[in-house]
Order: structure tokens, then C-alpha cells, then sequence
């Protein structure tokens, strides 16, 4: 693919704002994490006069552009936004859909210390589906650096998850008790998302459903995970019980998510022992309330933000 194609057919997924400004707004970086190089979308002023910043990291399959309005209107609250594409995925190296755990959250450590080095300390982890549950091992995994963690979805892989936030259909029933086995002998065997994953099913609105087909046929969708990446998904722990996280934890989700329910949130959320710790259920919505919910979302978020950071 080319990157003005690239650069270009993620337009598709900005729905309200021009995404040209968008575009002439966003300067790219890339820096090495463990041999792998990582993409950062940055959404910054020209006088980079803003002193928090926000670490976001996209959900399964996507990229950071899939939520470039999102980010777009986080920065009008002027926060500054560091969108990384996770490793195997967008812009980013590695093989295409192949991670663990362990590898995600150092990349996303390391993500904080360029950050850091860059923008100094006020910086907060956000991240929204496979991302948001990223944003909570990141809390576990960063715990002494973050000043915060917005969580849109949370799980916990190593104590079943998979079994709370998937539909089990007849095939993934017979695959998934051989996944363990198949991720020692063939690590990097493929598998589609979309045998867990229907992308049609997570919208709401009808003008963003429109979307689905682009989604779809976006070149740089990493639409097969491998065996590793599956497995680390069912096994994966937090690098701390939740317990004793300290960093402040907000959980975010919309009431009618298909994949996390507000009961497991809640479930989660109740186990939270940090401070200023935050549940919000955004009524009525579905699982992409970051392209369907945005002036919600903002109302929910910010305050909190603003108050940690």
C-alpha cells in the first residue's frame, strides 16, 4: 500500500470533522521498542504548549487513524495525544497480527518514557477495546509512572475472560482448547478475527454501520491474529493483582456493548482498590463509543482527566 493511500483512506472513518485538518494537524514519529520500530500519531499545537498528555492505544485489528476523530477532539480539550499503532498492526513493524501481552505493555512502557523525555510527566494511558485492556495491564505494568488509565472495556485474561467477552460459536468451542498447544508448536499459524470478531455487530448508528465495508477492506487491517496472540488472550496475567493498582483506573463502556457487559465492568471496577477510581455506562450506546459516542464521551472523560492530571 502506498502511504498516500494511506494517508488518505482513513478519512473514511471521520464522520463530523474535516479530515483534512485533521491530517495537516498530525506529525508522525517512529521510535524502537524491544528491535520493533512503533508508529506514534502526535496531535500536538505548533507551540507544543500543552502539559498533559494522553497515550492512546487502538482496539483488535485497527489502527490509531480508525480513531482519529476521537483523538482530534481530545486534543481540542487540549490535551496533547500520542496514538501508537501497537506492534504487528498499522504503520508499526513486526509480523502482522503477532504479539503477547508482555510485549504490548513494554511497547506501550516505552511509548511513556519517549514521552516523558519529550513532554515531561503528566501523562495519562486511554485505550478503547483490545486497547482499553492494554490500558489496564499498562496501569499494572507502569504503575509507579502513569497518573492515570481510562479503560475503554477491561478484562482480565489469565482468569477466563475470553469466556465473558466472545460469543462462543460452534467452531470457536472446538479451536480454542487446542490454542495453547497450536501457540508452542506453530507460533505465527494464523487465524481470522473474524471468527471471534463481527464488525457489524459493534455499531449502533446507521451513518457509522455505513462504514464497516471500508473497514473491512482497509489494506492495513491486521485481520488475522496468530496462535500467540490468541493464547495470550486467554492466558495473559496483569503484571500486579488488580488489587493493588494504584494508578487511577477509569472504566468506560457503553450499556448495550455486545462484547463487555456491564456487569463484568462492574465486576472489575468493584475489585479497584486505587484512588479516584471512575465507572461510567454510556447509556443506550453499543461497543464503538469513540466514533458514535465522541460528545459523551468528552463529558465523561475530561473532568476526570483533568483532575488526576
Amino acid at each position: 500500500m502506498s502511504k498516500l493511500t494511506y494517508k488518505d483512506y482513513w478519512f473514511n472513518y471521520v464522520v463530523d470533522e474535516e479530515p483534512e485538518k485533521i491530517k495537516e494537524l498530525i506529525h508522525e514519529e517512529y521510535i524502537s521498542s524491544q528491535g520493533i520500530k512503533i508508529h506514534l500519531d502526535i496531535f500536538d499545537t505548533k507551540e507544543k504548549d500543552l502539559d498533559k498528555t494522553i497515550i492512546f492505544c487502538h482496539g483488535t485489528s485497527v489502527y490509531s487513524r480508525f480513531y482519529a476523530e476521537w483523538l482530534y477532539n481530545l486534543y481540542k480539550k487540549r490535551f496533547r495525544v500520542v496514538a501508537l499503532d501497537l506492534p504487528g498492526h498499522g504503520l508499526s513493524g513486526g509480523k502482522r497480527g503477532h504479539f503477547n501481552m508482555k510485549l504490548l505493555s513494554k511497547a506501550i512502557y516505552d511509548v511513556n518514557t519517549w514521552v516523558i523525555e519529550n513532554y515531561g510527566h503528566r501523562n495519562a494511558i486511554m485505550g478503547s477495546s483490545l486497547g482499553g485492556i492494554n490500558a489496564l495491564y499498562s496501569a499494572a505494568f507502569d504503575d509507579d509512572r502513569l497518573f492515570g488509565a481510562v479503560c475503554h472495556n477491561a478484562a482480565i485474561f489469565n482468569e477466563k475472560a475470553y469466556q465473558k467477552i466472545i460469543e462462543m460459536n460452534l467452531k470457536l468451542k472446538l479451536l480454542l482448547p487446542f490454542i495453547p498447544v497450536a501457540a508452542k508448536i506453530a507460533p505465527k499459524a494464523q487465524f481470522s478475527v473474524f471468527l471471534y470478531l463481527d464488525f457489524y455487530r459493534l455499531c449502533k448508528t446507521e451513518r457509522f454501520s455505513k462504514r464497516i465495508p471500508l473497514l473491512l477492506d482497509d489494506e492495513i487491517l491486521a485481520d488475522k491474529y496468530t496462535t500467540t496472540a490468541i493464547r495470550t488472550q486467554m492466558k495473559a496475567p496483569l503484571a500486579k493483582p488488580i488489587e493493588k493498582i494504584k494508578t487511577p483506573v477509569m472504566i468506560i463502556n457503553g450499556e448495550k456493548d455486545v462484547l463487555f457487559s456491564k456487569d463484568y465492568m462492574e465486576e472489575i471496577y468493584n475489585r479497584l482498590t486505587c484512588p479516584n477510581k471512575k465507572l461510567e455506562i454510556i447509556e443506550d450506546a453499543s461497543h464503538l463509543i469513540f466514533q458514535e459516542n465522541i460528545s459523551v464521551c468528552l463529558e465523561k472523560i475530561v473532568p476526570w482527566l483533568n483532575n488526576i492530571l
